[in-house]
């Protein structure tokens, strides 16, 4: 589950040394239709279902404006891979005002076909490896102080979490059990005090923390944003006329960050060439996951394998975007952590040096 949380207006993120990316099924979805729906509603449902998946195949969510994305939208089902229908509990309202029983159709689209659309469109292409972001989440807007909770049901967490999924952006909110009470106040949250939460922080796995509060302002709401991810600091403002708006906005503004830093062009005229070594692999199976992670990486776009030696092997890539962003990518993920190389013959060679647990 992406999220389970609620209102709030001001955002501090701040890059953790301890990685925990979680992996999001971008490429599936689901609808609620009525037992008896038409091929036509089924079509609908299959449309709207790749909208949603392109939002977060891409990190755009101005796509769904975008005038070349409709020849691919009129031929939706053609990206569809395999879809099935379960049970549902839920009713819908027909027109008569009758509520009609429903089934969930669950869907699964085609990955490499939509992302090759992806790149003759010359769009981004945001990978399934994503950062977790742990929000740390307060407001006083029902008359009390409050620090929002993970497994919050609060109807904003509902139009935070719908948002965040629809991005495909992970995020957790920390549990407040004694420990947290006693390390964080709700002065820490509301009053954006970083210095305790980040120290509160290192208990739980994330990529990033974010800190705010959310505030009525004139006949709406306001959110005053601190956005702060690896050296890039940004102030930011999100309005909404209602609560559940200022969600939707807010939760826009955080995965448009997420996503400019880690959603890649790939441009064939624009292929960069590096090497990388990969120690700690001894086994041939080994060498076919290390293989097998580097080609599912969004920045990369071909691998080669150029030797292999008692305990390391050497690739060749080919990637899309800079050095940086590799290294923000490779990073995300716990089995590969950087190896500092000091030879003169690496440093010469350009080589990044990694080591495979």
């Amino acid at each position: 589950m992406l999220f389970r949380t609620v209102s709030l207006a001001c955002l501090l993120l701040l890059s953790l040394p301890v990685w925990a990316a979680r992996t999001v099924d971008v490429y599936a979805d689901s609808a609620i239709l009525a037992q008896n729906a038409s091929d036509q509603d089924q079509n609908e449902a299959v449309r709207e279902a790749l909208l949603r998946v392109l939002i977060r195949a891409t990190g755009e969510a101005d796509i769904v404006s975008q005038e070349r994305t409709e020849p691919l939208l009129r031929n939706a089902s053609d990206y569809l891979s395999t879809f099935r229908f379960q049970t549902s509990d839920a009713l819908l309202t027909n027109v008569l005002g009758e509520s009609v029983p429903t089934k969930r159709m669950v869907m699964q689209f085609d990955q490499q076909s939509i992302e090759q659309w992806l790149v003759n469109q010359r769009l981004p292409v945001w990978g399934t490896r994503r950062p977790e972001v742990l929000l740390w989440l307060a407001d006083r807007l029902q008359g009390r102080d409050r620090i929002l909770t993970d497994g919050d049901n609060h109807t904003l967490a509902v139009e935070l979490n719908n948002r965040l999924d629809n991005r495909g952006l992970p995020v957790v909110l920390p549990i407040m059990d004694l420990t947290d009470t006693l390390n964080v106040s709700f002065t820490d949250v509301y009053g954006l005090f970083t210095g305790d939460i980040e120290a509160a922080s290192e208990r739980y796995p994330s990529d990033a923390i974010a800190v705010g509060r959310l505030a009525q302002q004139g006949n709406g709401y306001q959110a005053d944003v601190v956005f702060l991810m690896r050296d890039t600091r940004e102030r930011l403002q999100v309005v909404g006329a209602t609560e559940a708006e200022l969600m939707q906005r807010l939760a826009d503004e955080l995965s448009d960050r997420i996503a400019d830093q880690y959603a890649v062009l790939r441009d064939p005229a624009m292929v960069g060439q590096l090497a990388l070594r990969v120690n700690n692999v001894i086994e041939l199976s080994t060498l076919a996951a290390v293989e097998r992670y580097l080609e599912s990486l969004n920045v990369v776009t071909q691998v080669t394998l150029r030797q292999v030696a008692a305990d390391s092997v050497q690739f060749d890539l080919e990637i899309s975007g800079d050095r940086n962003q590799l290294r923000d990518v490779l990073a995300l993920d716990r089995r590969i952590v950087p190896v500092e190389e000091l030879t003169l013959e690496t440093q010469l060679d350009n080589e990044l040096v990694y080591r495979w647990q």
